[in-house]
């Protein structure tokens, strides 16, 4: 199988275009909402952990603000006596706790701040253990005992001691909260720049992606306008040229209906326009028996899928009036391969019918007036010159026997009349001889030209050598001819250089032969670039006026009296004949007194409709 050509990238339709540019526009569009999700999310969740950060803080404070109000309280009681300054103290104990209890809950994720409060918590509870002894010396000995057992112990170093490290255990509390607050923060701040940039980025290549998208469109609606309006021109070309042709030309479908049609078509058929004809079928038109077989012929085209080429068929036209048409039909395929229906032409052949008709009777009568004309020649080569054989034979008897009874006048006479009873001898020859290249034909054979010349030179040899005659030979190829028939065209050129001489000159003759291609037309018969050969014959005789060049192949066509040159004025008109019936053709160049030379052109191989 040939190797097939690499065929090019499919282009992408307008259509695939809006559909990539629309489903990459609804990627983005998806990814950068479920992006913006899940940042949103984050930011929600972070924003929680801060406040949980931010009520921790608020917790600790509070834990710290307790502790300072019951110390406070216990100190202005143990001062005043007042009852009411125990209230922190007394309720302060339930606060701590719940409050220790709230902040262990909310920083479980860091043992650190567990152990911590852990010791908030045990401070805390030594606290409460060491005021209490004291409202309760305070209640039993008043003010001064109690003062005098808070001077004596280390109470006041470790009351100062406990409070001292429940504020810097609650402090660190503080600063790690602060820390993981401020990192939170950090974290916020990060995620909303990178959601900012991606959102940002994201637009705006969904942004360049559509331009990008809308530009390749626009261009693309563009060149597919410039298409369809390149196709709608060619259309409109191909349906002026369709309706130009004067042959019938049509598409039908599948089914027989015309898809197509031109004017021609549409006026054989009677119709106004080929817009008439689209849609119907030719059992519209046409008799039944008719149209029957042109469906058979369209179904056969189509099964086989074959043309149905120069088909000559009778038809009529819509007056009713009988026709021939000559119709080819060839199976129409759509651009998948697809079998779509079939494209016919007809033309009409009517005229051409009764010409090759009037043709044949022609050859008819060509025929039968060969086959007289070959009678004429066969009563003329036996009925007439019997009569003239007698009348030379009672002439020379005549003159032999009573030439002394005779005046000068009677055997004037009768010299004359021997002289016209020879001429007419020979013209009647010459016409025997004229006819007979066709009536007497050979077939075609190889003809060695080289050998035949030579063969005709041993013929004339007395004649050239009474002559002082040279005659030189080139080199001659050999053809498809008729042998008999070369010779008498090589004889009547040679005797006629030998013949049509000036007194006292000696005769010079010259053959030579060359081998050329068919390449402009010399012999429109011949194949172009078939091989010819072309031969010259030259002579240094009397020549002639170039005017007569065409005028000396002619019958009985002499330029000079039969006192200047003997002979009819035949041989040239056989030298035609015979390179005619040769498919090729013979010319003369002369100037007077400059000798002529006759150029014979044949081909080499004879056609193959000779």
């Amino acid at each position: 199988m040939p190797e097939q050509s690499p065929t090019a990238p499919e282009k992408l339709s307008i259509s695939r275009k809006v559909i990539i540019g629309a489903a990459f526009t609804l990627f983005m569009l998806g990814l950068i909402a479920v992006t913006s999700f899940m940042t949103t999310r984050r930011l929600l969740e972070t924003s929680r952990k801060v406040a949980d950060r931010h009520e921790v803080l608020l917790t600790s404070e509070r834990l710290l603000r307790h502790i300072l109000e019951m110390e406070n309280g216990v100190r202005g009681f143990i001062l005043s006596g007042n009852d009411e300054m125990l209230v922190p103290h007394t309720h302060g104990l339930s606060f701590i706790i719940e409050d220790i209890a709230n902040l262990k809950r909310a920083t479980m994720d860091n043992p650190d701040q567990q152990l911590r409060l852990g010791r908030v918590q045990a401070k805390a509870s030594n606290a409460m253990e060491f005021f209490g002894d004291f409202i309760t010396l305070r209640r039993e000995k008043g003010i001064a005992g109690a003062a005098a057992a808070y001077n004596e112990s280390t109470s006041s170093a470790r009351a100062a001691d406990i409070f001292t490290q429940m504020s810097e255990d609650l402090l660190e509390f503080d600063q790690v909260e602060r820390r993981r607050v401020s990192d939170l923060v950090e974290s916020l701040d990060e995620i909303g720049r990178v959601n900012t940039s991606f959102v940002g980025g994201g637009t705006s290549l969904t942004y360049i992606a559509l331009l990008l998208a809308c530009l390749l469109i626009l261009r693309d609606i563009k060149e597919r306008r410039a298409t369809d309006e390149q196709l709608e021109n060619e259309r409109n070309l191909l349906r002026r040229m369709m309706d130009t042709i004067p042959a019938q030309i049509f598409v039908k479908d599948m089914n027989g209906k015309f898809a197509r049609s031109n004017t021609a078509h549409a006026q054989f058929v009677g119709r106004e326009s080929a817009a008439h004809v689209e849609g119907a079928s030719d059992a519209d038109f046409y008799p039944a028996e008719l149209a029957e077989q042109y469906r058979e012929d369209d179904l056969m085209v189509l099964s086989s899928r074959k043309a149905q080429l120069d088909k000559e068929e009778p038809s009529r036209d819509f007056g009713g009036q009988p026709v021939w048409l000559e119709t080819s039909k060839v199976p129409l395929f759509s651009a998948a391969g697809r079998l779509i229906g079939l494209v016919g032409i007809s033309s009409d052949i009517t005229k051409r019918r009764e010409d090759e008709e009037k043709l044949v009777h022609f050859a008819d009568a060509l025929q039968r007036s060969n086959e007289e004309l070959q009678n004429f020649a066969s009563v003329a080569s036996h009925d007439l010159q019997e009569p003239l054989r007698k009348i030379q034979a009672f002439g020379d008897r005549l003159r032999s026997r009573c030439a002394d009874v005779l005046d000068e006048s009677g055997r004037d006479y009768l010299a004359r009349m021997l002289n016209a009873a020879e001429r007419m001898q020979r013209l009647i020859q010459d016409l025997l001889q004229l006819s007979r290249i066709v009536t007497r034909a050979q077939p075609f054979e190889r003809c060695d030209l080289g050998e035949i010349v030579r063969g005709v030179l041993s013929d004339l040899e007395v004649r050239i050598a009474s002559l002082n005659a040279t005659v030189t030979v080139g080199k001659l190829p050999a053809i498809e001819g008729d042998m008999t028939q070369m010779r008498q065209l090589f004889q009547n050129l040679i005797v006629n250089a030998l013949k049509f001489q000036s007194p006292g000159v000696r005769p010079q003759v010259s053959i030579t032969g060359s081998i050329l291609l068919n390449l402009h037309g010399e012999l429109p018969t011949s194949q172009h670039a078939a091989p010819l050969t072309k031969v010259c014959v030259t002579d240094n005789g009397i020549g002639f006026e170039q005017k007569f060049a065409e005028q000396i192949f002619g019958a009985f066509k002499r330029l000079h009296t039969r006192e200047e040159f003997e002979g009819s004025g035949i041989g040239l008109s056989v030298c035609r004949k015979i390179t005619d019936r040769h498919h090729g053709k013979i010319v003369a160049e002369s100037e007077v007194g400059k000798g002529t030379t006759f150029s014979i052109t044949l081909p080499i191989h004879q056609p193959q409709t000779s």
